[in-house]
């Protein structure tokens, strides 16, 4: 039988949500309240399982944190992400994640092309016919490395204004990447870098009921990153710039809050990405989202767990291949 072989593979990274290139599994993170919010969490600053977008969003924890999630994509893939991330001194979080992407049961089929006699060809395929397939797997990693500083500093902008504090957390993302597709696999390395601006709206607007705003910025796979296949083949993957806005509104009378969240990537200029989130009491949230012109959405809910604080978090996206649906947890300790 003819080895050569000929791959048909669903575009997995398609279905995972970026689409454009083959690891754009690493964007799916670790949270379904991300994932709910339309993944526009650049700039949601003390959200540390939006580290996959930016590494300074892990700065300002005061937990211990720990994310777990599992989704099987559309009966087609399966993907599992988990992260530790550990406020280690004043104003510095440390963290360790892991996100693995599976495709199994890819048929291996041969290139009956190269067989000129029809009658061998119709052979073989009444053979192939018979017997089956032969199958592999497509198996994606990331390890993650994250580390972030919390700084705050003091602006006085004179004139008619109060002297008032910013802060301006900054964070790293070093990765580690692994690709295993039949026979052939493929390392590297790549690094993000990511940053925001966060201060209270009410010291520069006259109305002492607005909340905080966060401007959020991360170039991720800064200078592109190599993935070198035993091939010889070497593949790149190119830098992202993203770019959000979070601002995060107390609504006193009502003992909750209304999160608001935007967000761009250069790779994709002609999306934007949109979430909003209402809390009730810090106990019960409502999640919408908008992304690749799909509507998502999702449910929190914090729990104690024999004193450890636990959050459930469920999403929900009507995908043209099938409804996604993923549950998260988080644990605070």
């Amino acid at each position: 039988m003819i080895r050569n072989i000929t791959i048909q593979i669903l575009l997995i990274s398609f279905c995972c949500g970026t689409g454009k290139y083959g690891d754009s599994f690493m964007n799916i993170g670790i949270s379904a309240r991300n994932s709910s919010l339309g993944g526009a969490v650049v700039a949601d600053i003390g959200n540390s399982s939006s580290f996959n977008l930016s590494p300074a969003t892990i700065s300002g924890i005061i937990n211990k944190k720990i994310y777990g999630l599992f989704v099987n994509q559309f009966g087609l893939a399966e993907f599992c992400g988990l992260g530790v991330f550990i406020p280690i001194k004043e104003n510095y979080t440390f963290g360790l994640s892991f996100r693995g992407l599976l495709v199994d049961d890819i048929p291996e089929r041969p290139d009956l092309r190269l067989l000129t006699d029809l009658e061998a060809r119709r052979d073989s395929i009444r053979a192939l016919t018979l017997q089956g397939f032969d199958t592999f797997q497509d198996l994606e990693t990331a390890y993650t490395i994250s580390m972030a500083k919390m700084n705050q500093l003091i602006i006085n902008p004179g004139w008619q204004f109060s002297k008032f504090p910013i802060k301006i957390p900054i964070g790293i993302n070093i990765h580690l990447l692994q690709k295993k597709i039949h026979e052939i696999q493929a390392f590297g390395t790549g690094l993000d870098l990511g940053t925001a601006l966060t201060f209270e709206l009410s010291n520069i607007l006259p109305y002492k009921w607005l909340g905080e705003v966060s401007l959020g910025s991360s170039f991720n796979h800064l200078f592109g990153t190599r993935l070198f296949w035993n091939s010889e083949k070497k593949e790149m993957i190119p830098m992202q710039w993203i770019n959000g806005i979070a601002i995060k509104q107390p609504i006193p009378i009502l003992k909750s809050s209304i999160n608001s969240y935007i967000q761009s990537n250069n790779q994709y200029p002609d999306e934007i990405q949109y979430g909003l989130e209402w809390i009730s009491s810090h106990y019960f949230s409502i999640r919408l989202g908008y992304k690749n012109k799909i509507i998502q959405g999702g449910l929190g809910m914090n729990l104690d767990l024999k004193n450890i604080p636990l959050r459930m978090d469920y999403s929900f996206s009507d995908h043209f291949l099938g409804n996604a649906h993923r549950i998260g947890i988080v644990f605070s300790f």
